[in-house]
């Protein structure tokens, strides 16, 4: 069922922003010294904000990331880059990971660069096009008969045994420094869209899953701009509502998943690591159905003339569908009116994958 929480707390810079100011300069100097890693776009859709009632919608448009279709790789690159600095990576390591799709490839991949063996654990069920896609780069490829959690711990008691270094997206007790590494290479994404918006945005919506991308972008607009931060609000799907439920908890919990077809967001656990900025730096969460995302999917993939076409898969529309479903919906008139959402907002959304899952996308689409 659709759903919305609301920060009860007053609107300030929190002591625990998880990644430090010192590791947001790394991350840019990471990537300004490699200016062949080209910026991803950022839209701007007149006809769409009018649609939904906003007075600018930007689209950060991730689908096509350093030859990827998702924006994973921004995380992961950079993580490589730490492991190796500080020499948590050997010589030549076998790294591995658990993964819904995008993580996992952006981790082969980034292996193979480096011409390190790589395994990466599915969960059941996964679409085949990803797993073809990340065997294609290279990776040693197991799909499992457990769910994406228990596929984590899987791989954790398998590194363990085997010495495989872990580079995961997600955070344990005693293993925190590469998901904190990860999320801190997400926020190259705000960098570059920031260079292409003449006023910064009011409202910011960003994809949930385990919280990664939600820390990332709440910790940056926070050391960026103060308590002059946009209204920041994490979506994620109604199927696996595991922000909203932790949330409204005031603690970490568990939340029942369900099918979804934004798979990369069904999770039923948050990463621990993000809990200090969910609790002080995100000021709402909306859990939508997929009703919206195939709504986002098709709107994006046939535009209004003037718009350019975007692919955009069930996580990657996650974002706008939230938008649309706050905008129309009685459920998130509270979000609505907190946020100040109308018709002279400026709002930032990410489309954070492709068509990461063809048959999925032509179902929707069509074509």
């Amino acid at each position: 069922m659709e759903a919305a929480w609301l920060s009860p707390r007053v609107r300030r810079v929190p002591d625990d922003l998880v990644i430090s100011a010192e590791e947001l300069a790394g991350v840019e100097a990471f990537y300004r010294s490699r200016p062949e890693l080209r910026a991803t776009p950022l839209h701007h859709l007149a006809s769409l904000a009018a649609e939904l009632g906003v007075g600018e919608l930007l689209l950060k448009d991730e689908s096509s990331r350093f030859g990827l279709n998702a924006f994973k790789i921004l995380g992961v690159s950079y993580a490589f880059h730490r492991a190796m600095a500080s020499h948590v990576a050997g010589d030549s390591p076998v790294v591995a990971c658990a993964s819904a799709g995008n993580h996992g490839r952006a981790v082969a991949r980034a292996a193979r660069e480096l011409g390190w063996s790589v395994r990466i654990y599915l969960p059941a069920g996964t679409a085949p096009a990803r797993v073809e896609a990340i065997a294609g780069e290279g990776a040693d490829v197991t799909v499992t008969d457990v769910g994406y959690e228990a596929s984590i711990r899987q791989v954790v008691l398998d590194a363990e045994r085997e010495g495989w270094l872990v580079i995961s997206d997600t955070s344990w007790p005693g293993y925190d420094e590469v998901p904190r590494w990860i999320m801190a290479g997400y926020t190259w994404m705000m960098t570059e869209a920031e260079t292409r918006w003449a006023v910064r945005p009011d409202v910011v919506i960003v994809q949930g899953g385990v919280g990664g991308l939600v820390c990332a972008g709440a910790s940056w607009f926070a050391r960026r701009y103060g308590v002059e931060r946009p209204f920041f609000i994490a979506a994620e799907p109604a199927a696996a509502p595991c922000l909203l439920e932790s949330a409204k908890a005031g603690e970490p919990v568990v939340a029942e998943e369900h099918q979804t077809i934004m798979a990369c967001l069904k999770c039923a656990e948050i990463s621990p690591v993000i809990w200090p900025v969910l609790a002080d730096a995100v000021d709402a969460v909306v859990a939508i159905g997929d009703e919206r995302v195939e709504w986002a999917m098709r709107r994006l993939a046939k535009p209004a003339p003037g718009e350019p076409a975007v692919v955009s898969g069930g996580s990657g529309a996650c974002s706008l569908g939230a938008l649309q479903a706050i905008m129309t919906h009685d459920t998130f008139g509270a979000v609505r009116a907190a946020a100040g959402l109308g018709l002279t907002s400026r709002v930032l959304v990410v489309n954070t994958e492709g068509a990461t899952d063809p048959a999925l996308y032509r179902s929707v689409v069509g074509g």
